[in-house]
């Protein structure tokens, strides 16, 4: 069996462009706490990725420098591209691209686009990993919602909006058979982007 642990960042900083923002205060604490959380699940952890964006690298930091892992670097493993909400309502829009997957927006992605590049790279991963092996993924809210609606077609738009920051997932892929689990993060005070 191959394990891959799916990290929602903790608590972002609104300064600056999307790529370059960073954690607020409570999200660098978020990031040590994920590693608290993970650096000593069983089997452990052996590789360490990462969406490009910065609030995601600096989630991972800690637990990286803890396991004394690099962080990979994969562009695939970004948000997904909402693109052009000017004179629109953002949740009435993504509740929109949730119930019709090939819609987008302007400059945007569909769901159906990012969901393609975010198994592929999710694929890349696992093959990587020995028999038995373990990895922390790090990605964003809506690009883990759209991956957990592959394995769970359940989990949908109120189940996304549920989803706190930081959050965690568990994927095991166990031959033909893959099963996603919750794991949370019952010690951290998350944070929930507002309804």
């Amino acid at each position: 069996m191959k394990t891959i642990y799916l990290i929602r960042h903790g608590k972002a900083s609104l300064e600056g462009s999307d790529r370059e923002r960073g954690l607020t205060e409570e999200g660098m604490e978020h990031a040590n706490q994920i590693a608290e959380i993970l650096k000593n699940i069983e089997p452990k952890i052996k590789i360490i990725c990462s969406s490009p964006l910065k609030r995601a690298i600096l989630t991972m930091e800690p637990l990286a420098k803890y396991l004394d892992i690099e962080i990979q670097i994969h562009e695939d493993l970004k948000e997904k591209i909402t693109g052009d909400t000017s004179g629109k309502n953002l949740n009435d829009e993504k509740r929109k691209m949730w119930d019709n997957f090939d819609l987008k927006l302007s400059g945007g992605e569909s769901i159906s686009e990012a969901s393609k590049r975010a198994l592929s790279v999710l694929t890349l991963i696992k093959n990587e990993l020995d028999e038995d092996g373990c990895a922390a993924v790090q990605s964003h809210g809506t690009l883990i919602g759209i991956i957990l609606h592959h394995f769970d077609p359940s989990f949908g738009f109120d189940e996304w909006k549920n989803m706190t920051m930081p959050d965690i997932y568990k994927i095991d892929y166990d031959n033909d058979n893959t099963t996603v689990k919750h794991i949370g993060c019952d010690s951290i005070e998350t944070f929930k982007i507002g309804n």
